[in-house]
């Protein structure tokens, strides 16, 4: 008898244990979403224009394109094991960044728990498809508005260091409830250093294609370099 009740607190040890351990393996649905940050210069820029600036040379982005072929998740908890995969999809996902719209929702069920560190990885691009653009107009007179688009044309990885939502110090997934983890592409920054005043020549020097003003790895290459080294800063990820 005294043997039994020695063991009983031992084994409800165990038992609990072991409750908490499979509730740390039950799914938590995580649905994500995507949008953008639209850019005017003078409005969202971290420095506007100098003053006395006409207005030829203002930018304003409100339009962009992106599409993925993966997404990997690393996570951190701060019991049970750490959780990393990665999902491959069958053809690439297309996202209008301007109005959320996704060709295939992306929605995972992913170990629910306490999180410290979550990273997730988008692979940017895909066969015949362009893996980022953002879209707007330039003035380059007093009332002339062209076109203007940034297209980041190489295939890439983008790793995003996850935040919580308001008020949150940690990332918590729970199984009853549905998380949205909001990505959101910030047009700033990677628009906010751009000076079309400043260049050689100024904005009648940069090169148009099919009257648009085109910023590429092929055309304007020299904005191109200068943008495209601030294009994985603009990601942002927030689990709400």
């Amino acid at each position: 008898m005294q043997r039994s009740i020695t063991l009983l607190p031992v084994i409800l040890l165990l038992l609990l244990q072991s409750c908490t351990k499979d509730e740390l393996t039950l799914p938590a649905p995580v649905q994500f979403t995507f949008e953008m940050v639209p850019h005017e210069e003078g409005n969202n820029l971290k420095s506007g224009p100098p003053p006395g600036i006409p207005p030829a040379g203002r930018i304003r982005i409100d339009k962009g394109s992106l599409v993925i072929s993966s997404i990997e998740f690393e996570g951190r908890r701060d019991e049970g094991k750490d959780v990393f995969f990665g999902t491959n999809f069958p053809e690439p996902v297309t996202i209008n960044l301007d109005t959320g719209e996704t060709s295939h929702e992306l929605t995972f069920d992913i170990p629910q728990g306490v999180y410290n560190r979550i990273e997730i990885i988008l692979e940017i691009g895909g066969d015949n498809h362009t893996p980022m653009a953002l879209e707007g107009k330039v003035r380059k007179g007093q009332s002339d508005q062209t076109p203007l688009r940034f297209e980041y044309n190489l295939r890439d990885r983008i790793r995003i260091r996850a935040e919580p939502g308001e008020q949150q110090n940690r990332i918590v997934l729970r199984k009853d409830k549905v998380t949205t983890a909001r990505i959101m592409v910030d047009a700033g920054e990677v628009f906010q250093f751009i000076n079309l005043h400043s260049l050689p020549g100024g904005i009648d020097s940069l090169q148009l294609t099919e009257g648009t003003v085109l910023i590429s790895s092929q055309v304007n290459t020299g904005l191109f370099n200068s943008m495209a080294s601030r294009l994985e800063r603009s990601f942002r990820v927030i689990f709400e």
